[in-house]
């Protein structure tokens, strides 16, 4: 019987590897690695596929014969695989053979060996044999056209023999019996048949093959397109920090001295709007650096112990004079239960109640804006859940909103709530999550909760008992 060879939609090339470009060689590399890897996992389903056939010949005929060739076919079968773990070897290290005469004999001898038991059934006394021995070479057949079909020579080494067989068997028992039976050309007849019926199905799995190496081959360049789109938006977001970072900085510095040194209270305050839109620049820039960095899985979360109530009053403080120069209203309660030292990466837990308290106070026209932060237990001992929530009475997001900053898959640089979407991961890269109540013209309440280990404050030393 044909070994089963599962190979990948690749041409097998023949041919010297200095002679080959580089893609080919490396094309036929990965082929040969292919047929390497079925070889080696499906050796031991060939070899009991035709132990049975041949089992079932003896039972029937109690031919000997058969049973010694099912020996030989175990000694061929496995050393075929052990040929092929080294041969799996060569190419993962992209050294694979220059040349493959060797490998179509190779695959051609063990079709011949393999079919050979079609012959013993052949040539049996009973009636029988002769039609387990065509079901036999019609299942070597198919399995040779289905398998080898994407590497026409090792196809043909594959194909032919067992097409001898096929052809061979009705014309040596024709001769044999004296050539003066044409009854026994039949299966001849049945078999040009099979055969010419055979070829229009092997060129349609052929222009399936080509079809399908063809999409392959557009979805690597598509691949390779979005890899390098994504190489350079990179690029870009990287120069794009490095070079506006250190004027922005400049630029807020020299505002908030002119703030100070202003005369007049109309001046401050157009200065603190320079000062502040500064400060949103430089929270967009921080925003696009975390984007590329989430993308590239570059984030990495550093607990560290932090008191989580100055966390938050320093959050707030920071957006004290926004709030006033709007009119509105900032208030921060802290819950009593709310421990003093916990485990948290403060950076990260700063950075998503900066981008929520941001937006609220953005997005708040008239009212106010409501911080709270709690405690709750936590399932596992030793830990306590923290909760953020903050409140506003702005102008609030619809559904569609809300599902495309909180539900969205894949981050991009453009479209609302880009600080909200990676506050999104960066909330469930720390185990945590944040989450949205909001409806048009009626506010909004974002909820931010995380599990951190508690730690236990150290006492006090004074400075005299040291």
């Amino acid at each position: 019987m044909t070994l089963a060879l599962n190979t990948a939609p690749l041409p097998l090339l023949l041919g010297p590897a200095d002679r080959e470009a580089p893609a080919l060689q490396a094309r036929r590399a990965h082929a040969l690695a292919v047929i390497a890897r079925a070889r080696i996992e499906n050796a031991w389903l060939r070899f009991a596929a035709t132990a049975l056939a041949a089992i079932i010949s003896w039972g029937v005929f109690e031919s000997i014969i058969a049973l010694y060739w099912t020996a030989g076919l175990a000694i061929v079968i496995f050393a075929d695989r052990q040929f092929h773990v080294h041969q799996l070897k060569r190419c993962k290290t992209g050294d694979p053979p220059a040349h493959m005469p060797w490998m179509i004999a190779w695959t051609a001898v063990q079709s011949a060996y393999g079919n050979g038991l079609a012959a013993i059934l052949w040539f049996t006394p009973l009636a029988v044999g002769q039609t387990l021995s065509a079901i036999f070479l019609c299942c070597s057949l198919a399995n040779a056209a289905a398998t080898l079909r994407r590497s026409p020579p090792l196809a043909m080494a594959g194909l032919a023999p067992t097409i001898a067989y096929l052809l061979g068997l009705p014309i040596a028992e024709f001769v044999l019996a004296g050539a003066d039976n044409t009854f026994h050309l039949v299966p001849l007849i049945g078999a040009l048949l099979l055969l010419a019926w055979g070829t229009k199905l092997w060129q349609t799995l052929l222009s399936s093959d080509a079809a399908l190496a063809h999409a392959e081959a557009s979805a690597l360049r598509e691949r390779q397109a979005a890899a390098a789109a994504a190489a350079a938006k990179t690029d870009t977001i990287r120069r794009m920090n490095d070079e506006l970072r250190t004027p922005m900085a400049a630029l807020i510095g020299a505002g908030e001295h002119l703030r100070r040194a202003a005369a007049t209270s109309a001046a401050r305050a157009h200065i603190a709007t320079i000062v502040e839109a500064g400060e949103v620049l430089q929270l967009v820039l921080a925003d696009l650096s975390d984007l590329d960095r989430l993308e590239n899985g570059e984030v990495r979360i550093e607990p560290k112990r932090v008191d989580p109530r100055e966390l938050a009053r320093g959050v707030v403080s920071a957006f004290r004079a926004p709030a006033q120069d709007k009119q509105l209203e900032l208030f921060l309660d802290i819950a009593p239960q709310t421990p003093h030292c916990v485990e948290i990466d403060a950076a990260r837990v700063r950075q998503i109640l900066f981008n929520v308290l941001a937006n609220a106070v953005r997005y708040t026209g008239q009212g106010g804006v409501r911080v709270r932060l709690t405690a709750e237990p936590a399932e596992t001992p030793g830990r306590t859940r923290l909760v953020f929530e903050v409140a506003d009475t702005g102008c609030g997001m619809s559904r569609s909103q809300l599902a495309l900053i909180f539900g969205r898959v894949r981050l991009g640089p453009d479209g609302p709530g880009l600080g909200l979407s990676i506050s999104l991961r960066l909330a469930r890269l720390m185990g945590g999550e944040l989450t949205a109540r909001s409806e048009l013209n009626q506010g909004a309440l974002v909820t931010f909760k995380l599990d951190a280990p508690v730690v236990a404050q150290r006492p006090i030393v004074p400075r005299s008992a040291a």
